[in-house]
């Protein structure tokens, strides 16, 4: 892929300002081809978007939106939840921006009836055969309760001690490794050691009673939301564990591949909100 240096965006904006309705802009450099797919679902037919500019991350697409003209061009910013929504932070006040409604967007493109047509298509299934071989909740269960409360940890590690280490650990040192024949998984005892050791570090500053409330409060929240999942790091987490699952039923879909695939098929109702925010952005602001 392309890297455009910093000094290049500003002219690579101008050339597609005539060409497009609304400005998108996104935090990841990887994410601008994916997420022109993803907005193909949720755009109106009448509505043109020409390219998806990435910001490099979260705070200088905030700053954006603060210091965007939105007389000049209607603009939608988009950023993930991240632990901030995990942990019930209103989102920053800024015009024209959205955050997702979970962890990341990786987290909405989790679908079963998407993943099996991937897996049908690559194993070469039937769509039943497919499904018979996913079965997506015992996936989703093999993992959800150890990382649901790894990351009612790492919120509350965000609360009191941010500086500490948390999600960019990623799922890899939590994993079994790969053996001839065989696929990572997730290691539930690596899990635990990690969900300790962080509220440990959390308890050295606030003590452990209050440690653990926090914890479970926020694990009570997690639990209670519809996709509890939706808590956790798509990107860093589940997409790993997908990578493995789907490798280990016969596909070899690399993950930039699959989030594109995923962006075209993942069920409709969880980009409602995204359907939303363009909708509302592509508006002319007063």
């Amino acid at each position: 892929m392309i890297k455009w240096p910093t000094r290049a965006k500003a002219a690579i904006r101008s050339l597609f300002l005539p060409l497009q309705d609304i400005e998108v802009y996104v935090e990841d450099e990887n994410d601008e081809v994916f997420y022109r797919a993803l907005l193909k679902r949720v755009v109106e037919p009448d509505i043109k978007v020409a390219r998806v500019l990435s910001l490099g991350n979260r705070d200088a697409v905030i700053a954006a939106a603060n210091q965007y003209d939105y007389t000049n061009k209607p603009a939608l910013f988009i950023i993930d939840g991240d632990l901030e929504w995990v942990r019930e932070i209103p989102k920053a006040a800024a015009k024209g921006l959205h955050r997702h409604n979970a962890y990341c967007v990786e987290n909405l493109l989790i679908c079963s009836q998407a993943m099996t047509t991937i897996l049908a298509q690559d194993a070469v299934l039937s769509e039943d055969a497919a499904a018979e071989s996913l079965k997506f909740n015992d996936w989703l269960k093999s993992f959800d309760e150890p990382l649901i409360e790894l990351f009612a940890a790492y919120a509350t590690a965000q609360e009191f001690c941010p500086e500490l280490k948390t999600v960019s650990t990623g799922v890899g040192v939590m994993c079994t490794q790969s053996k001839k024949g065989k696929v990572s998984s997730l290691a539930t005892a690596k899990v635990n050691q990690h969900v300790t050791s962080t509220l440990a570090a959390v308890e050295k500053i606030v003590g452990k009673h209050n440690a653990l409330a926090h914890f479970e409060k926020t694990k009570k929240r997690i639990k209670s939301l519809p996709f509890p999942v939706d808590a956790i790091s798509g990107k860093d987490f589940i997409f790993p564990l997908l990578g493995f699952h789907l490798k280990s039923l016969g596909s070899s879909v690399n993950r930039r591949s699959l989030k594109v695939r995923l962006a075209a098929m993942c069920a409709d109702d969880r980009l409602k909100d995204l359907r939303v925010a363009v909708h509302q952005a592509s508006m002319k602001w007063p």
